[in-house]
């Protein structure tokens, strides 16, 4: 794995900073911060740099705050967690009768009143 993940990190730090403490560890591939976020992305050019960097960056303060740096999951092998907003659509709900809304009729927009 040649892919970092790095959060608590400090919203006012810039990408040229994270940059400057993660290039002494070998090449950079790639670097991306998503600063509202506070976390980011370094990915380095080979797996030995990457190691490294975990080994002595994790815990160091940068900032003001202690970065938690860990090897970054594919996407692939994230499931969503319990309680997550982010589920998967299947498409609207359909109630025991197999129309929406809990299988009460669905309104056309026209109605008529039977006269007697």
């Amino acid at each position: 794995m040649t892919k970092l993940f790095v959060g608590n990190l400090s919203y006012q730090l810039t990408e040229d900073e994270l940059r400057q403490t993660f290039q002494g560890y070998g090449s950079i591939k790639e670097l991306r911060l998503l600063q509202s976020k506070g976390f980011g992305f370094v990915e380095f050019e080979s797996s030995e740099s990457a190691q490294k960097a975990l080994e002595e960056l994790n815990g160091k303060e940068l900032k003001g705050r202690k970065m938690r740096v860990e090897m970054a999951k594919p996407r692939e092998e994230k499931e969503p967690r319990e309680g997550s907003r982010f589920r998967q659509y299947s498409g609207p709900s359909r109630g025991p009768r197999g129309s929406r809304a809990g299988g009460r009729p669905q309104r056309t927009g026209f109605s008529r009143r039977r006269e007697d």
